[in-house]
């Protein structure tokens, strides 16, 4: 209609609205193919993502494609030939022949008009989606899913797929927010980093940098109040690095997921608590380049290489972390040897870290690298797992339900299995000639302990993180302290002891004042806001929602 409305010809509106469907629709279809990721609106607004799309085109398809446009083409026409023989149509249907002023301006503009609005409030509920994870939509018996697009689509139909993704979530602007506070604000920080010139640059470290967000990996020593099991030490590669090296506990933002928000915390160092949505899907694809560890390393003569062993289109990863400097991004898709544990759909441990070792060995230069792993995730299904379990729950087995047990001791096995291969990689760069630094930690429980959660939620958040490196370098005591995931990669570069970008100076006053940052731990009583944390509010919102002022006054 809205093509009619300005063309006064429907066979020729008709022919150029089903020739950029079927050119979408393809396009979509071959992206789906391939890359497990619909067509996004980001894939428009991106450079480099519109020269990507060609990738998706193949000469077969590419012949099929011309044709049906063709076809389309001569059909349109053909009917708008017999349809004009067999009827007489108004002459507000269609253009005059004398080319004559009498062509209904008014009923032209009306119909554009009538269009726009009824397209308009027909999907604004769905573009104005709040960034929600999930959103159902009663009269529609469908359910928005944010972080899986390839499962929105599929369930919803492109077009609502597409507009869903449209909508733009901002965070809450702070009353004080503008320019000259947030210059005020780097001015303060940059004068601080400015006075550690004593440290060392990160430009003249020899060693590679290896970030593990090791998905679901726990700690099941600290549950033996609630849960006692036989067959020894799930975890004692864990236990056997965190006695030699610094270690702690995260307090994670989520129970048994949420793994995008933490993975946002830890590599950019901003937090979920002002944003309040998925930053992964909801914000960073369409606010542009923003400040991370990767842009930081980057700065300083890195390569920064994200390795996330399933899709990359899982919570537009492959625009989020292009957004946040990676250069290059590898998942499961790339990844031609692999292995997974018995009965499990996920590639294990072992394949992700041998993609670590793979990329540390491919360069001479310096490597940043940020592995996301998989082999930990759920479902803990019996039916799905056909492995043994050498750890059984013991005790008052019988306050628990027969599945839950049989869950809890598949993912003791999973854990216990995904422990030997972190032993392993770090036995590797033991004895490799690489000098490498790791911070590693565990995104969040793995959803399987409903007793924990009902009586101790934050006992249910706490995920073990250490810091480990095959070089003799002083990494302070061994003591690191409880933090939210926000304040894991500063406190990485303060055991590292070298200078760090502008942000982490304010993240120093931040974590020590406030070193856990999340909605759960304060419950309704809510957190009272101070000055360093009103100041990191608007460093927040100004980089995710605002005019980006802090990325031309700072070093980020």
């Amino acid at each position: 209609m809205f093509v009619y409305s300005i063309t006064l010809r429907p066979w020729l509106a008709i022919s150029v609205v089903g020739i950029l469907t079927t050119i979408i629709a393809y396009v979509n279809e071959n992206k789906l193919a391939a890359r497990m990721t619909p067509l996004l609106p980001e894939d428009f607004g991106l450079a480099t993502e519109v020269n990507s799309l060609t990738k998706f085109v193949n000469v077969g398809g590419l012949v099929l494609l011309i044709v049906g446009i063709i076809g389309i083409v001569i059909a349109t026409k053909i009917l708008a030939i017999v349809t004009k023989r067999i009827f007489s149509l108004p002459s507000y249907l269609t253009i005059r022949k004398d080319g004559g002023k009498k062509h209904f301006v008014l009923i032209r503009v009306m119909f554009l008009v009538i269009t726009v609005i009824v397209f308009l409030l027909s999907t604004n509920f769905i573009v104005n989606n709040k960034g929600v994870k999930y959103q159902h939509v009663d009269f529609l018996d469908t359910t928005f899913t944010a972080w899986n697009q390839e499962r929105n689509y599929r369930e919803n139909g492109f077009l609502i797929g597409f507009l869903y993704n449209c909508g733009k979530f901002e965070v809450k602007k702070p009353p004080e927010y503008s320019k000259k506070y947030i210059d005020v604000i780097s001015d303060e920080y940059k004068k601080i980093e400015d006075k550690d010139s004593e440290k060392q640059s990160l430009k003249d470290a020899e060693y590679n940098i290896v970030i593990i967000l090791n998905e679901s990996f726990y700690d099941p020593e600290i549950l033996s109040k609630y849960y006692q099991y036989s067959g020894g030490d799930v975890t004692p590669n864990l236990h056997k690095v965190a006695n030699k090296y610094p270690s702690g506990q995260m307090y994670s933002l989520d129970y048994g997921g949420g793994t995008a928000n933490i993975e946002f915390e830890v590599l950019t160092g901003f937090t979920n608590y002002y944003t309040n949505t998925v930053p992964y899907t909801n914000l960073i694809p369409k606010t542009g380049e923003i400040p991370s560890v990767a842009t930081w390393a980057k700065k300083n003569g890195y390569n920064a290489t994200a390795i996330h062993t399933y899709y990359g289109g899982m919570y537009k990863r492959n625009i989020s972390l292009a957004n946040e400097g990676f250069d290059k991004f590898i998942t499961s898709l790339e990844i031609e040897n692999f292995e997974t544990e018995p009965g499990s759909e996920y590639y294990n441990d072992k394949t992700a870290y041998n993609e670590v070792l793979k990329v540390l060995d491919e360069s001479d230069k310096k490597q940043l690298v940020a592995l996301i792993t998989m082999q930990n995730h759920t479902p803990f299904n019996d039916a799905l797992y056909d492995g043994e379990r050498n750890f059984k729950l013991t005790g008052n087995i019988e306050d628990y339900d027969e599945e839950d047990v049989k869950k809890i001791e598949t993912y003791f096995q999973l854990l216990h299995g995904s422990d030997k291969y972190l032993g392993e990689f770090l036995g590797e760069l033991d004895n490799s000639k690489e000098k490498t630094v790791v911070l590693f930690f565990g995104d969040h429980s793995p959803g399987v302990f409903e007793k924990v959660v009902e009586e101790d939620i934050n006992l249910s958040r706490l995920t073990p993180y250490f810091i480990y490196s095959n070089f003799d370098i002083d990494l302070g005591d061994k003591n690191l302290p409880t933090t939210t995931p926000n304040c894991l990669v500063n406190t990485l570069y303060n055991r590292l002891n070298i200078k760090k970008p502008t942000l982490n100076y304010l993240l120093d006053e931040v974590c020590e004042r406030h070193p856990i940052l999340t909605a759960t731990y304060f419950g309704d009583a809510g957190l009272m806001q101070t000055e360093a944390l009103n100041k990191y509010e608007n460093v927040t919102y100004d980089v995710l929602s605002g005019k980006k002022y802090w990325m031309d006054t700072s070093s980020w």
